[in-house]
């Protein structure tokens, strides 16, 4: 895939999506660090100021991740990320995560991030399918994504072993198909 440009944007009706830059990597940092956004991570470990540094060097800026911040379409605050990754060339499809900053869940801000970059994945990057991956007990994630319009796939019991114990995996799809007809 190609890098996203930095002036990219895809607008929604209280947000917006704008790349990723270098100047939000406090602020990510502090989110992605963040009790609330690891225990619901499948990746646990500490993201260190150069570890992100280097994300954005050698996925984002070579288009291997596609990464947005979401923010307010009035007052312009960031509320959390949005991202693609794991891009299949071969089979067209990507997968999507999502964390928000600590104040902004149960808003329907997730779900409203979740449904823009369904629209970039399917209208723009003209992609065939979208997966996600979510841990079972995060019932906010598994009621976003189906909000969103994804079907659960599969579910995976003691997929993985997290913080000293095994815990399921739910794994998430939606086709380019079945997005074209829950918005018409």
């Amino acid at each position: 895939m190609k890098p996203v440009g930095r002036d990219y944007r895809i607008y929604g009706e209280r947000i917006y999506l704008r790349p990723i830059t270098e100047a939000d990597t406090d602020m990510v940092l502090e989110w992605r660090n963040s009790r609330a956004v690891v225990e619901n991570f499948i990746y646990r470990k500490p993201v260190t100021k150069d570890g992100h540094l280097n994300w954005l060097k050698n996925k984002v800026d070579k288009g291997l991740v596609h990464q947005f911040i979401i923010c307010d379409n009035v007052e312009d605050t960031p509320y959390g990320c949005v991202y693609l990754q794991n891009f299949d060339e071969e089979n067209n499809k990507a997968e999507s995560g999502i964390f928000l900053g600590n104040t902004n869940r149960r808003s329907g801000i997730g779900t409203e991030a979740e449904s823009l970059i369904l629209e970039y994945c399917f209208d723009k990057l003209e992609l065939h399918k979208v997966t996600a991956r979510v841990l079972s007990y995060n019932e906010a994630s598994l009621r976003l994504h189906e909000k969103a319009g994804y079907k659960k796939e599969a579910y995976l019991k003691d997929e993985l072993y997290i913080d000293g114990k095994y815990v399921d995996l739910v794994l998430y799809g939606i086709v380019n198909s079945d997005y074209i007809k829950a918005r018409s």
